[in-house]
């Protein structure tokens, strides 16, 4: 913490309201056995100060507007929104990043909580922001310093859902914003929701569209390419690589968008690749991991779904959709739903 209690990009935390479920050592284990088998999943791309510093810089990018998009589309129904929260729920947020939206959910829980029970002058409100950096958790739990709530952050990957169980309190509103979503394999992180949501427990996410209305096939296409293959989306994804000791000229960055197959039919998902032209050694913890030139480290990747395929793959899953606000060109979705009964 600075003078004002401000946390700084690069402080080691000493926050008590924070729970460290995985290490920067664990990271580091997983990063490197994930290289071996020339990977590098897209959560390694937001540890760590570089990660968080590269991730704002990305977010704040004009020729990268998505998470500003589902922003807007949030704010801009907000009220509407928190009418079908029921009041007193814990909000629970995986892949929180900075909070900052997460703080302007909170700030509309609030004041329907009071107006609900004015005469009581108290919120029963609980926060869980949950990240793979604790440098976001911090930020996060900072974010919302002046706002009447109990809150506990949570330093962890996303498959570790199960043990964050440990920690919330019931009911729980529980959330994956700013397209988090997409990046999973969509059975995979339903799933994973289904299983962790009990009676009385709602599902909260975005989704930034596929865009349809208007436009052909191929114009689709390059819209998305147009931001997902932008320099800074680039330098963002290359950055583990660069912290851990390569050069830019020593690989290349590639990104694709392909049509694959899936249980409801053919959906788009990018496809990214990092192509080695120099043989290389990475120091990362106490492991040395070699690279040769002609290696190919598979990356991770972005679903681009329409809404009738997302609503497609919540029904297959076991989830009732209780409400959806789409953006006026259907190219961002927030669905709030609940597993089926």
């Amino acid at each position: 913490m600075n003078s004002t209690g401000r946390v700084e990009f690069g402080q080691v935390s000493e926050n008590k309201e924070k729970i460290v479920i995985t290490s920067k050592e664990d990271v580091e284990e997983r990063l490197c056995q994930c290289l071996k088998n020339h990977e590098l999943p897209d959560y390694f791309l937001y540890i760590g100060t570089g990660g968080a510093k590269n991730w704002l810089r990305l977010d704040g990018a004009e020729t990268f507007s998505v998470a500003r998009q589902l922003k807007a589309l949030l704010e801009k129904n907000l009220d509407s929104i928190v009418r079908f929260i029921p009041t007193g729920m814990s909000l629970v947020s995986v892949g929180v990043g900075n909070g900052e939206k997460e703080r302007i959910f909170l700030e509309a829980l609030v004041r329907k909580n009071l107006a609900e029970n004015p005469a009581s002058g108290k919120v029963s409100i609980r926060y869980y922001p949950i990240d793979i950096n604790s440098e976001f958790v911090d930020i996060a739990l900072e974010k919302v310093d002046n706002l009447p709530v109990e809150k506990k952050g949570i330093v962890g990957f996303i498959e570790d859902t199960t043990a964050f169980k440990e920690n919330w309190r019931l009911p729980i509103l529980f959330c994956i914003l700013g397209n988090t979503f997409c990046n999973y394999e969509p059975e995979f992180i339903l799933q994973l929701v289904h299983e962790n949501l009990e009676q009385g427990d709602l599902f909260f996410f975005d989704a930034n569209l596929l865009p349809t209305e208007g436009t052909e096939t191929q114009s689709a296409r390059k819209s998305v390419l147009g931001t997902y293959a932008s320099r800074e989306n680039a330098l963002f994804n290359m950055y583990p690589l660069l912290q851990y000791g390569m050069a830019p000229e020593d690989f290349d960055f590639e990104l694709l968008l392909a049509h694959v197959n899936s249980r409801i039919g053919g959906v788009y998902r990018t496809k990214k690749s990092l192509y080695i032209l120099k043989d290389t050694e990475l120091k990362i913890g106490t492991e040395t991991i070699g690279l040769r030139e002609g290696d190919v480290i598979r990356m991770g990747f972005t679903y681009k779904y329409t809404y009738d395929q997302i609503t497609a793959f919540l029904e297959i899953c076991g989830f009732e959709i209780l409400k959806a606000f789409l953006s006026e060109k259907r190219a961002n979705v927030i669905i709030l739903a609940k597993k089926r009964i």
